[in-house]
């Protein structure tokens, strides 16, 4: 049992719409469950009793992060860091960093990097740029969407990108035919697919490591976007007892035609792992270029993953095998396809399909998922990094229906909030203050500040619509009697407007009535997992998305050590 007293407790007054307050200043947590209505009792004399003084902190009730890759988070933690860079050449520039890295770990027999961006270094990076610096090893640097990289003349060759025919992707060529070396959606493919399969216990290690960052930043629940090949990972962790973040994992669509394909399941009594639905790619990025927008794409723009009949055809297929979907559309153009395809694949409101991102919409497209029930799933910290560009890149008309959180909520759209890391922090806390505040985070002008969500909202949506999402809004997203027992316990920070957020750390976190974070406990993580045990270290495998990077690794990661040379922390605890 498990008495947290002393603390404001949030209870959800209208669940409809959105609305909650404090009530109450303790809970209990017995069997795993909220009992007694979630009102402390007891006075902590029994043994098997833990009491917790929460010193006047706020409860919050365990917070969902509804799209986010796990294993890639993890991963990331090896790679070279490129989002400092503000030029190609130079000072702080690109090939600097890469340079500056060869030097410190020249064993390394191929090199990853990650985070770069062209709107800071002037210009997208080119396969002659990494020749420069890198011309005897792979040298492959994926952009900070996850849609697109970049890799050197070796990697062309190894991956025989001149030869690449595919659909749903783009190998790039200059003016005189010649590869310049970026990759786009389906066609980086090609560079993993030639680099072999990381290894069972590499995979572990990683997963580890990824749910460790998203614990220590204070989230019980993930929905996270693997390939099934690693649903034998999550499965051992869960059987071990080490699995103390809550996983709702999606394979990839594209996993599920084959001749005996994964089917969805619960694994165990306590929800601590299940497999409910697919992904599936309908578009790119808008900062890569590739997602898909109206009355663009006849301008080369944008990228469709699937033709209309491609789309359908996988729908059914999932579907029909008890299924739900999880589709990324980025673009309006994207959208209307997946909307289009689910009417006639005949998916009906009670399937609860997923449209993720969702960052280009329309009032009818809006419309039609409110009557179609499609859940809209969310990146809040999308609009303090995109909009540093986004005006540039869509028109006024656009822009009036892009990252509208509050226009959906207002037309009835269920709107589950996610970080889609790698890609933006995990800490759910900076999700809830970028909702609330949408602001850049350089100069402090804000985005569309009417759609800027209230306290209440920002929080359903990390709690009671993430739940909804994952199909479990009877057991999770509230503190109420016979929920599961995960809530999460910050600084009272109300007074100030919850400006501090953007900041915050969890105070503790409990998943299941198990205290899984303490501020400033010792031993939060395994014994033994510090010290990394000494192999020829993780490949980085699959395609064009967070949870499938390039396949490349650096020295220290050969050497069995954890490479401090690119990293540093930010404020939610996320290596970066």
């Amino acid at each position: 049992m498990l008495i947290v007293q002393n603390c404001r407790v949030w209870e959800w007054f209208d669940k409809d719409q959105l609305e909650g307050g404090w009530s109450g200043t303790s809970i209990t947590i017995k069997d795993g469950r909220f009992v007694n209505g979630g009102v402390g009792v007891g006075d902590g004399t029994n043994n098997d009793c833990r009491v917790v003084d929460a010193g006047g902190r706020c409860l919050l009730p365990g917070l969902i992060d509804s799209h986010i890759h796990v294993q890639m988070l993890g991963e990331t933690r090896y790679m070279l860091n490129l989002s400092s860079c503000t030029s190609i050449k130079g000072p702080g520039g690109l090939i600097e960093a890469i340079a500056a890295h060869m030097k410190k770990y020249p064993e390394a027999s191929n090199v990853v990097g990650v985070h770069w961006d062209q709107e800071k270094l002037g210009r997208f990076p080119s396969s002659k740029d990494l020749d420069s610096v890198c011309p005897t090893k792979p040298c492959w640097l994926w952009r900070s969407c996850w849609h697109i990289g970049v890799g050197n003349s070796k990697v062309l060759s190894a991956c025989k990108a001149e030869e690449w025919k595919g659909e749903g992707g783009v190998v790039e060529r200059d003016e005189d035919g010649r590869l310049t070396g970026i990759l786009k959606e389906r066609a980086c493919e090609i560079v993993s697919s030639a680099l072999g399969e990381i290894k069972e216990e590499e995979k572990i290690k990683l997963i580890s490591e990824g749910l460790d960052l998203c614990r220590t930043s204070g989230l019980t629940t993930v929905q996270s976007n693997e390939l099934n090949k690693g649903s034998a990972a999550y499965e051992k962790l869960q059987r071990e007892g080490k699995l103390k973040t809550r996983v709702f994992m999606t394979p990839m669509c594209d996993e599920l035609d084959v001749t005996e394909p994964p089917l969805p399941r619960v694994v165990d009594e306590g929800r601590m792992l299940s497999f409910n639905r697919v992904k599936i790619f309908g578009d790119g990025s808008l900062g890569a270029g590739t997602a898909a927008i109206e009355g663009e794409r006849e301008k080369g723009k944008g990228v469709l993953i699937n033709t209309d009949e491609e789309m359908v055809s996988k729908i059914k297929l999932a579907d029909s095998l008890g299924w739900r979907l999880e589709i990324h559309a980025i673009g309006d153009l994207a959208a209307t396809q997946v909307l289009d395809a689910l009417e006639e694949a005949g998916v009906g409101p009670d399937k609860r399909p997923i449209l993720t991102h969702c960052q280009v919409l329309s009032e009818d497209l809006i419309r039609r998922m409110n009557e179609m029930n499609v859940i809209a799933n969310v990146q809040p910290s999308f609009v303090p990094t995109d909009m540093e560009w986004v005006e540039k890149r869509l028109t006024k008309e656009k822009q009036e229906w892009s990252y509208c959180w509050k226009t959906l909520i207002q037309q009835g759209v269920r709107v589950a909030g996610g970080s889609d890391a790698p890609v933006e922090s995990p800490s759910p806390l900076l999700g809830m203050y970028d909702a609330m505040r949408r602001m850049s985070r350089t100069d402090g002008r804000s985005f569309r500040p009417e759609e800027s969500l209230t306290f209440s909202q920002a929080l359903a949506i990390y709690t009671l619509e993430g739940a909804y999402a994952c199909g479990a809004e009877e057991e999770l997203g509230s503190i109420e009697n016979g929920y599961i027992g995960d809530c999460v316990l910050v600084e009272d920070d109300e007074a100030n407007g919850w400006e501090r957020l953007k900041d915050m750390k969890p105070w503790m976190v409990v998943v299941g009535g198990e205290v899984v974070y303490e501020e400033n406990a010792k031993g939060r993580r395994e014994e033994g997992e510090e010290e990394r045990e000494k192999s020829e270290g993780p490949r980085l495998e699959g395609p064009f998305i967070p949870g499938k990077g390039g396949g490349f690794f650096c020295a220290c990661v050969l050497r069995g050590k954890a490479c401090n040379a690119e990293k540093s922390i930010d404020a939610s605890g996320l290596v970066i």
